[in-house]
């Protein structure tokens, strides 16, 4: 270990100068009037005053050298932020590599042993909620004594936030061992307030720049996105590229909107992709794509033409948000066009859109991990001797009755009910779904050729066409400064909300009116693939309840299933 010579000279200031040359032969020195202190050749001795005082020398490591008898164990460090589109020019690892034949140069220069190079490629050192899993590896082996320093290209490839140097300049001011913090363009000790001050300089300089180039960028992407121009990032779930349609995935996102309006559950349609092994463009290696990216991809407005724009800022303090909620809009209030192939049209993006929205807000659902509705008249059925909503169960496993039916219903009297009522539950729902079935058939049979929509619908459609005019003219009296922002943004809010709660309106109406036409039919030709969740949403749309009478005293257990006991309500 080479030493570090604190001189603290007093007394005839030339004999402690010419002692400290003495000892530190081979050495440059940096004094001042307090101390003189050695640190490496390429640093010139200097001192300064004419004070005299002892010599006192003290031996410790030395920082930021790989010179003197032993070779430092040293990692290099690459990392660049875009390695390009296809086609660009910039396609794969030319920029790391580049930094990597640096990085060994530099080594060579310096007399180090690379014991290797953490890599991020097309990884940032900007945004806040990156990580860097090639920065990670390295803090670790700078904690681990496995390397004692690091080398790269520039300051600006190791960090760009503040908080990740300081990080390093932690390890640095608590390890006992010499230590290298080098660049091509210069080094850095981190174990002096000096080579601190500029390391956070040049860090800070490369984070200011970072946040012009974002804000520039920025501002070019919300402009393209108003042209209706394409994201040119990672594809979109549904897309080969930026424009042309992925058929295997524009089938399944078609499948699952038609089975969501239905009435099937988002986590129905997430397990049923997971058994596909469908997996999204940001799925990691070895998993299938997750429920928030079911979510996700069958909210993006993408599907029906319609442009979006998130700015980066929301997304790093928010995660995944709700991309139907940033439309880019025209001064009209429609909404952009893209320039792509479409998988839904407008309409159908938006029903779908109105169901999801209308299951998020009504309150009624559970809570996550709570249970799940597994029975189809689960709430349905009613027991006619006290009007309670009926439970399910399972009969006991070692029982006849669990091998034939193995569930049933009953008046529970734990929640409010007599407690005197029980029925096997397959029996029961067979029953009504042929019931419900025969009312489809008949709806479907009895269809006729609509030439006048409803009444209300026709109304509904005016509100929201006087809906549209008063946002356009709240919109040109801000324009011309006849509206304070509050006034505005108040009024906006109004407006929306009641153009939301009409169409919710309208949207139910238009799907009563439907249900005599051919979607009577396809229901009942699809009803055996319907999950229970979908049959229970038709269910719900004919039926008010469905009545079970008391079977009477040993009526129950004739062996006979008696429908005449079951009195279906409909609306």
């Amino acid at each position: 270990m080479e030493p570090i010579v604190n001189l603290q000279t007093s007394g005839d200031s030339s004999s402690g100068l010419a002692l400290a040359s003495r000892k530190v032969a081979g050495y440059s020195e940096r004094a001042n009037t307090e101390n003189i202190s050695c640190f490496p050749a390429h640093r010139a001795f200097r001192s300064q005053g004419s004070q005299t005082h002892k010599p006192h020398f003290e031996e410790r490591p030395v920082g930021n050298t790989c010179g003197g008898t032993d070779t430092h164990t040293v990692g290099g460090y690459t990392r660049i932020s875009d390695n390009g589109q296809i086609g660009d020019g910039r396609d794969g690892r030319d920029g790391v590599i580049r930094q990597r034949d640096d990085v060994y140069d530099l080594a060579k220069l310096k007399g180090c042993e690379v014991h290797r190079v953490y890599e991020d490629n097309d990884t940032s050192a900007y945004k806040r909620r990156v990580r860097r899993a090639g920065f990670e590896e390295m803090v670790r082996d700078l904690q681990g004594e496995i390397i004692n320093g690091i080398l790269a290209c520039n300051i600006d490839r190791i960090a760009r936030q503040p908080r990740d140097l300081e990080r390093l300049i932690d390890v640095y001011e608590h390890a006992r061992r010499p230590m290298v913090f080098a660049t091509t363009a210069g080094d850095y000790d981190l174990t002096t307030a000096d080579g601190r001050f500029q390391a956070r300089i040049y860090v800070t300089i490369a984070n200011k720049f970072s946040a012009d180039s974002a804000r520039r960028i920025a501002r070019q992407k919300l402009a393209e996105a108003a042209d209706g121009k394409p994201h040119m990032g990672q594809r979109a779930f549904g897309w080969k590229d930026a424009e042309r349609i992925d058929e295997r995935e524009a089938e399944l996102l078609g499948t699952a909107r038609r089975d969501v309006v239905s009435g099937k559950r988002l986590a129905t349609v997430h397990r049923e992709w997971a058994e596909l092994g469908v997996r999204g463009p940001q799925t990691l290696p070895g998993r299938t794509i997750g429920y928030s990216s079911v979510m996700y991809v069958l909210r993006n407005p993408r599907l029906c033409g319609y442009r979006a724009y998130i700015p980066q800022a929301v997304r790093e303090r928010s995660g995944r948000v709700n991309p139907a909620e940033y439309l880019v809009e025209r001064m009209d209030g429609t909404p952009v066009k893209g320039q792509w192939e479409t998988i839904f049209t407008p309409e159908e993006w938006r029903e779908l859109i109105e169901v999801l929205d209308a299951r998020k807000n009504t309150g009624k659902g559970r809570k996550a991990g709570s249970t799940v509705t597994k029975r189809l008249l689960t709430g349905i059925a009613r027991c006619a001797r006290c009007g309670s909503g009926l439970s399910s169960g399972m009969y006991a496993r070692t029982t006849v009755s669990y091998e034939k039916y193995g569930y049933y219903y009953y008046c529970r009297k734990a929640d409010g009910g007599c407690g005197k009522l029980a029925r096997s539950g397959p029996l029961v729902d067979g029953h009504v779904e042929n019931l419900v079935l025969e009312d489809l058939k008949k709806q479907a049979r009895d269809v006729k050729p609509v030439i006048q929509e409803a009444p209300e619908l026709i109304r509904a459609g005016e509100r929201l066409k006087q809906i549209d005019a008063d946002k356009a003219e709240a919109r040109r009296l801000r324009a011309d400064d006849l509206l304070s922002l509050a006034e505005f943004a108040r009024e906006m809010r109004r407006l929306e909300e009641t153009e939301g709660r009409i169409r919710q309106e309208a949207h139910g109406l238009s799907a009563a009116a439907a249900r005599a036409g051919t979607v009577a039919t396809r229901i009942v030709r699809e009803w055996e693939n319907y999950t229970v969740d979908m049959k229970r949403a038709e269910i719900v749309r004919s039926v008010e309840a469905v009545v079970i009478k008391p079977a009477g005293k040993g009526g129950a257990q004739r062996g006979a299933f008696r429908s005449e006991l079951i009195e279906v309500v409909w609306k």
